[in-house]
């Protein structure tokens, strides 16, 4: 190529680029590139002399690359072009293409640019060569009055300030990242494109997560689920996510992603969880609980009948003349004040349940020996009775309860309550501030240990 021909042969790659439409500059530049070339020359010569960044790609790496390109990408060659491109062309070998990508340069910022890629067999079977633009953005204004580039911008606003965190894909790589995205995972947008999603926002427990919405996409076209994501700080952050397939550009196929914050919503259902299940007062299982669990421990009798338990049915004595002498009020606190005793008399594997009023429930989980029962039921006797500050004085008050063994003869949870309602009332008619037990069989020899009121218990029932 004679120094004539290759000055005016830039003159004209530098009118064309100066074009209103940088991508069909730049396939006018392809096509005065591809008349210019001259074997005689050497494609590293041929390159340098194109004023755009331009590289020739082989086999799906970079075979050889002007100054201008690897200053723009920033490697040198033998590089895998998408490693560098993301979501830039397709695989066809033998059409030329527009394209729009992220450019991810190693070490460097992450960037949106244009380009075109078409055959170049010249350069050997299977060549490619391709042409970028730098950057996408400052362009914008060269193409004003272009209605598509209009729409473009209007989707790309759309999508920016849309209220849910919106990322799109190729792989595990971020080809976009929106406002809000940044703004609840905490990452600036320049740190997210480029960046592998999962590395950036998904914990190490949770990477199974994605190959089960790989298989939800296969069989439902989208996937969806409820889970957690963490922040840069590390934070834990409960999200909706949705993911759909989309396609890229130059007909390559991404992923985009939604997420929705979720955390006030759980911790509503949260809220509405608990207070379905215990009690506003004093924050104990309620009686929906309580049950809920003593069935779950009579299950457990079945399969393991070492594993015992013991039902105690305990009612406040002379709780109503508190409540008419000091008020509800002072009724509240003295009931605040059982709570904490009872806590600290059982252990936490142990179920404490109010019923209304002044009834309590307890399961003493694996209760040990009739022994180790009338332990624990004279802690919590000495414990009740003691003094309890309400203000304007101290009131003190006792307990009589009501004791039911486990056993593998009851079928219905009602049933053991029942029993240990009996045995309580058994109690406050032989005297309060005492316990009883009742006995499944009357005809049984009471455990030792056990008073013989338990038989006359059984037998009223």
């Amino acid at each position: 190529m004679s120094d004539d021909r290759q000055l005016n042969g830039a003159v004209e790659a530098e009118r064309v680029l100066h074009s209103r439409s940088p991508l069909l500059a730049q396939e006018r530049l392809l096509a005065l590139s591809a008349g210019q070339f001259n074997p005689c020359n050497t494609l590293y010569e041929w390159l340098e002399s194109l004023p755009v960044s331009a590289f020739l790609e082989r086999g799906d790496e970079i075979a050889a690359a002007n100054n201008l390109a690897r200053r723009l990408i920033g490697t040198s060659e033998s590089m895998k072009v998408n490693h560098v491109l993301l979501g830039a062309y397709s695989e066809a070998k033998n059409a030329r293409q527009r394209f729009e990508c992220l450019l991810v340069p190693p070490g460097g910022s992450a960037m949106r640019v244009a380009g075109v890629v078409q055959p170049f067999p010249v350069a050997g079977g299977g060549a490619r060569l391709v042409l970028l633009m730098e950057p996408m953005e400052e362009d914008a204004e060269s193409v004003a009055g272009d209605d598509s580039e209009h729409r473009c911008g209007f989707l790309e606003e759309l999508f920016d300030t849309a209220s849910e965190a919106m990322v799109i894909t190729q792989g595990d790589r971020i080809l976009r990242a929106n406002r809000e995205f940044s703004r609840i995972f905490g990452y600036p947008k320049e740190a997210c494109l480029g960046s592998n999603l999962f590395d950036l926002i998904v914990p190490e427990g949770r990477m199974h997560e994605t190959e089960m919405m790989e298989h939800m996409i296969e069989a439902e076209g989208r996937a969806s689920m409820e889970t957690v994501r963490h922040t840069s700080t590390g934070e834990a952050l409960d999200v909706s996510i949705v993911v759909t397939p989309v396609q890229l550009g130059g007909g390559r196929s991404g992923h985009a992603a939604t997420y929705r914050d979720i955390r006030r919503e759980k911790q509503m259902q949260a809220r509405l969880q608990h207070s379905a299940l215990h009690d506003q007062l004093t924050g104990l299982a309620n009686r929906v609980l309580f049950l809920d669990r003593l069935t779950l421990t009579m299950a457990r009798l079945r399969r393991r009948p070492d594993r015992n338990f013991a039902v105690v049915f305990l009612d406040l004595d002379r709780f109503k003349q508190v409540n008419d002498t000091w008020g509800h009020a002072a009724g509240d606190t003295l009931l605040l004040a059982v709570t904490a005793r009872l806590r600290a008399c059982l252990r936490p594997q142990d179920t404490i349940a109010r019923f209304g009023g002044d009834e309590f429930a307890l399961v003493l989980d694996e209760a040990g020996s009739t022994e180790d029962i009338e332990c624990t039921a004279s802690r919590i006797q000495n414990e009740l009775q003691l003094p309890v500050d309400i203000g304007d004085g101290e009131v003190c008050v006792s307990a009589s309860m009501g004791i039911v063994l486990g056993s593998t003869a009851y079928n219905d949870v009602e049933d053991i309550l029942r029993d240990a309602d009996a045995a309580m009332y058994r109690a406050k008619a032989n005297g309060r501030a005492r316990h009883e037990f009742f006995m499944v069989d009357a005809s049984a020899t009471p455990p030792q240990g056990i008073s013989s009121a338990v038989r006359s218990v059984s037998e009223a029932a």
